[in-house]
């Protein structure tokens, strides 16, 4: 994934390509994306475009004659969509059905020191624990991919957060302004509980979920973000472009 800089620039290069722009004066790309989010627009309609709140799911706020839609925005490689203290996500798990040795499973993955709260003297690699602990990872992610809890899941790392009472985001842009891939909530939703992704780290669907950092070396400057789970979508761009191509043949 690119800098959070870039990342920044990548978002504000939107806002003022979308920001008091009519539909017509739009290149090509943001066109057709507009057209997805808005079919009923006009060429002659002005839109407006801006930043989502802070420390929330959707990057930008587009708004076409009152009809608002939300837009989370990824660039880069290796993205990470999502970042919460373990201590909620674990709180956010118990509402779920899923079973305690699940849960206890999970705990022991993401501290990787053989407890349950990271008070293990013992720290070993993520690579080092999925291949000592293969019954133990198969378990978690039998549980964890079932179809009613994943749309949970999903729902949360992509789209709402970990803030109950934020904003949540419609729609996935891809790309910059010149070139985009995109996808709304349900077709993203839905096209991940339809496949299958046999991946041999912990997952959800596509999304990868890891520890922010292990620690292995004990160094202080980076031992808070053990505390810290993470979640990633490395085939993003891929998954992109095969709900699009699934939405053109629906056509």
């Amino acid at each position: 994934m690119g800098s959070n800089k870039s990342g920044f620039k990548n978002e504000t290069d939107i806002i003022t390509c979308l920001s008091n722009k009519k539909f017509e004066e739009l290149n090509d790309n943001l066109k057709r994306f507009i057209l997805f989010l808005f079919p009923q627009v006009k060429e002659n309609d002005l839109i407006k475009c801006y930043n989502g709140k802070a420390r929330q799911k959707p990057d930008i706020v587009i708004d076409i004659k009152g009809v608002i839609k939300r837009i989370s925005v990824k660039k880069g490689n290796g993205n990470s969509v999502h970042q919460e203290e373990i201590s909620l996500f674990m709180n956010f798990l118990t509402t779920l059905d899923i079973p305690e040795d699940v849960k206890i499973e999970l705990l022991k993955y993401h501290w990787g020191d053989g407890t349950t709260d990271g008070s293990g003297e013992n720290r070993i690699s993520s690579a080092e624990y999925k291949k000592e602990h293969k019954n133990e990872m198969q378990l978690i992610n039998k549980e964890l991919n079932k179809k009613s809890i994943l749309i949970k899941l999903i729902t949360r790392i992509l789209f709402k957060g970990s803030n109950d009472d934020g904003d949540e985001a419609d729609a996935i842009y891809y790309g910059d302004i010149n070139e985009g891939h995109w996808a709304d909530k349900d077709e993203i939703i839905n096209y991940i509980i339809n496949n299958n992704f046999n991946l041999n780290s912990l997952h959800f669907g596509p999304l990868t979920y890891q520890a922010w950092n292990r620690c292995l070396n004990f160094n202080p400057k980076t031992e808070n973000r053990r505390y810290i789970m993470q979640v990633k979508w490395g085939s993003i761009e891929k998954d992109l472009k095969n709900i699009e191509k699934e939405r053109i043949e629906s056509e």
